[in-house]
């Protein structure tokens, strides 16, 4: 305190040190510890000369005080200094300052959220009402001292507080209140909109827009379902700028050429839809699956019109088609159960062809349409699975063409989210007996070729696990008395079983591609992995074995090596 050892790294060690002891100190001793410390920083802060030395002195405060939750809960009267110091703190215009003030906020609202939306009376005879209440009111405020990116954080810890609320009506209430200022600028641009649509033109109108829907998204967050009030009053004229903003895209597309994208008023056009649909992601996301499947009027208030998108993607060209939007259905998909059943087949027609058309023109073009487009399948495969036998048969094999396609990419998260797909539809599939033999009778050798194939080469080691998984099954299908169908066409001449029809060819063509093996050799993997095939790790042992035999694996087996000794090592423990 005399400065006598004053560096900012000793003050940083010190106050790191400080942190770390939270939780260690017996209840008694650690308020009159922090007390003394914190009056120590402050006043080595006014101390101070020098606007540096002050920000650093004043970070480590804000680090230290963001350190103590479990103190900060137990005295209100503290944490409620601590919080107006931080308004101080957020004035300063010294580089770095606002920023931790702000993160410093988020924080402790994150941990000492609930204090802020009970009843202080008791500590603070003073307070007449939960302090949330005034926090809300002083938004203007900061509003005026904050720059957008620091607002943010600030209105995620606004929402972290709302959060705890444990009455449901006071939070919506709360979502409509944070927003408010926000929403009466947002209602008075809507009405300049309507005068005329090049007012949706401007830059300034534009990114209103695209700073409210990013401050939403952080509300949306923590807040979770009790935003939906907030949401349907935004929802209906955020689709009519979407759809405006792709009709002033197409016609400038049609009159000035495909490289108008690349000029900046229509990247940010796009960004306004981008952050439409992140928006109404964040929404689903954050919202507890039983509160949202409970709300009566989901269908029509939110599903439905969010669902009026599916037309606007399908008619665009494919260099405006949104991502995004594919997640937004993701999201939906996967909270979503009894309320959307019916419409999932139509939001399946809607996005299947229009992204098969996108993406399956070559390996490399629309990574992030292909990966979402995976997920997306994914969400329906887990959360309903029934609705993808509903699509026309010459939809439902282009599926199954692009999984395929998916794990047999040379990209290893491509590889994975296809195989990912493919074991899943194989699991599901046994709920139903009869489904089950249609499926397999057409797809089954396909299948197994196609995992056969990516097994032998070497551009798809990193998922030998899950291809081993998929193997394993279809040696479960092909030994199964409840598949009675013929899994291969030549079977039918050939009167055979499956499980020694598929045995014997798996032997021939495996023997006559690779010939570094005998076929009898061959026949002794294959046997041996049918009769392992209920035995997952016995299955991949013998897997690796026959693959470590082949030529292909003499000089990098390494996956294979890995998968027998993690093996090994189980057996040992």
């Amino acid at each position: 305190m005399d400065g006598s050892e004053w560096s900012f790294d000793n003050l940083n060690s010190i106050c790191w040190a400080i942190g770390s002891l939270s939780g260690c100190l017996p209840e008694g001793e650690e308020k009159p510890f922090l007390v003394q410390t914190i009056k120590n920083l402050l006043s080595l802060c006014e101390s101070k000369k020098g606007k540096e030395n002050k920000a650093v002195v004043a970070s480590n405060i804000m680090y230290v005080v963001g350190q103590y939750p479990k103190f900060l809960k137990i005295n209100w009267n503290f944490l409620k200094t601590v919080i107006k110091k931080l308004f101080e703190f957020m004035i300063e215009q010294f580089p770095g300052v606002q920023e931790m003030a702000c993160n410093t906020f988020l924080t402790v609202s994150k941990k000492c959220g609930q204090q802020f939306v009970v009843d202080q009376s008791a500590s603070d005879p003073t307070m007449k009402e939960p302090y949330i209440y005034e926090l809300i009111r002083s938004l203007p405020d900061q509003i005026k001292i904050l720059s957008d990116a620091h607002l943010l954080i600030y209105i995620e810890g606004l929402g972290y507080m709302i959060k705890e609320d444990e009455n449901f009506e006071r939070r919506v209430q709360f979502s409509i209140e944070l927003l408010k200022n926000y929403q009466e600028t947002y209602t008075q641009y809507y009405l300049i909109a309507q005068q005329s649509i090049d007012n949706i033109r401007e830059d300034k109108f534009q990114k209103f827009l695209i700073n409210y829907l990013r401050i939403a998204q952080r509300a949306v967050q923590p807040i979770g379902f009790a935003f939906y009030q907030q949401l349907l009053k935004m929802l209906p004229t955020l689709n009519e700028y979407y759809a405006l903003y792709t009709q002033i895209l197409l016609q400038q597309i049609n009159t000035v050429g495909i490289h108008v994208l690349n000029y900046f008023t229509f990247k940010q056009i796009r960004q306004v839809r981008r952050e439409t649909l992140k928006l109404y992601t964040a929404f689903f996301n954050a919202s507890d699956q039983k509160e949202i499947n409970s709300y009566q009027n989901i269908k029509e208030h939110i599903v439905g019109p969010i669902c009026n998108l599916l037309e606007d993607y399908k008619q665009c060209i494919h260099e405006i088609k949104e991502p995004e939007l594919l997640l937004t259905f993701t999201s939906m998909i996967e909270k979503l159960t009894t309320p959307i059943q019916e419409l999932v087949p139509l939001i399946l027609a809607n996005i299947f062809q229009s992204t098969i058309s996108l993406i399956s023109q070559d390996f490399n073009s629309y990574p992030d349409h292909r990966i979402n487009f995976f997920e997306f399948l994914k969400a329906c495969v887990l959360h309903h699975f029934s609705a993808l036998f509903t699509m026309p048969q010459e939809q439902f094999r282009l599926m199954i063409d692009c999984i395929i396609w998916a794990f047999k990419h040379q990209v290893p998260n491509l590889q994975e989210l296809g195989l990912d797909l493919m074991f899943f539809i194989l699991k599901n599939l046994n709920q139903s007996i009869e489904i089950a033999n249609q499926f397999y009778f057409i797809y089954y050798k396909r299948l197994l070729q196609d995992i056969w194939e990516i097994l032998t080469d070497s551009l798809h080691t990193s998922t030998f696990k899950l291809q081993a998984q998929i193997l394993q099954l279809l040696f479960q299908v092909a030994a199964s008395p409840e598949i009675v169908v013929a899994l291969d066409s030549d079977q039918q001449l050939q009167n055979q079983s499956n499980l020694n029809h598929i045995s014997q060819y798996l032997v021939v063509s495996l023997s006559t591609t690779f010939q570094t093996i005998s076929q009898q050799q061959t026949a002794v993997h294959i046997n041996r992995m049918f009769q392992n095939r209920d035995d997952s790790a016995k299955f991949r042992v013998e897997l690796s074995d026959y693959l470590i035999n082949l030529r292909q694996y003499a000089q990098n087996n390494d996956h294979l090596q890995t998968s027998q000794q993690a093996q090994g090592q189980q057996s040992i423990d």
